[in-house]
């Protein structure tokens, strides 16, 4: 049987990959389709806005799973390669708490904004800043992740 760290490389890389996507769509959707999005008219700014989160949490959803099994797998990795549990660092815990943390405020963001947004007939601009909001906090959340990854 191949040793724990044989697959560390692999669950890294998954893990980077998924990270990856998951912040940078949500990332391409706030701050550069918002810019886009401002030229249009109210009502097709809000069709498409529509549009595009259904697509983005269809493709969020995947990818945040998949961000937090394989951020369990790293640190059931790290459990089994280290003696005492002790000598885990700390950024180990932070990175699950955090990637834990991005899960819950997209769960968040899906049952209560978007559902409004979604559900209603001329959803105003308030409830878009409503969503946003949440998701730049996720960006921000990804990108100390990712320098949780390196320490």
């Amino acid at each position: 049987m191949p040793l724990p760290a044989f697959y560390w490389e692999p669950i890294a890389a998954i893990h980077t990959i998924t990270l990856a996507l998951w912040i940078g769509s949500i990332f391409y959707y706030v701050f550069g389709l918002q810019s886009c999005l401002s030229l249009l008219d109210p009502t097709q700014k809000t069709s498409l806005q529509l549009q595009s989160l259904r697509k983005l949490f269809q493709f969020s959803w995947i990818n945040a799973f998949l961000a937090l099994i394989t951020q369990i797998a790293a640190m059931g990795l790290t459990l089994l390669n280290t003696p005492h549990i002790t000598a885990i660092t700390w950024s180990t815990y932070a990175a699950i708490i955090v990637v834990f943390l991005m899960f819950i405020i997209q769960f968040y963001v899906f049952t209560t904004a978007y559902r409004k947004a979604r559900r209603a007939l001329r959803p105003k601009p308030a409830v878009f800043t409503k969503i946003n909001t949440p998701l730049k906090l996720i960006v921000f959340l990804g990108i100390i992740n990712w320098v949780l990854l390196v320490l």
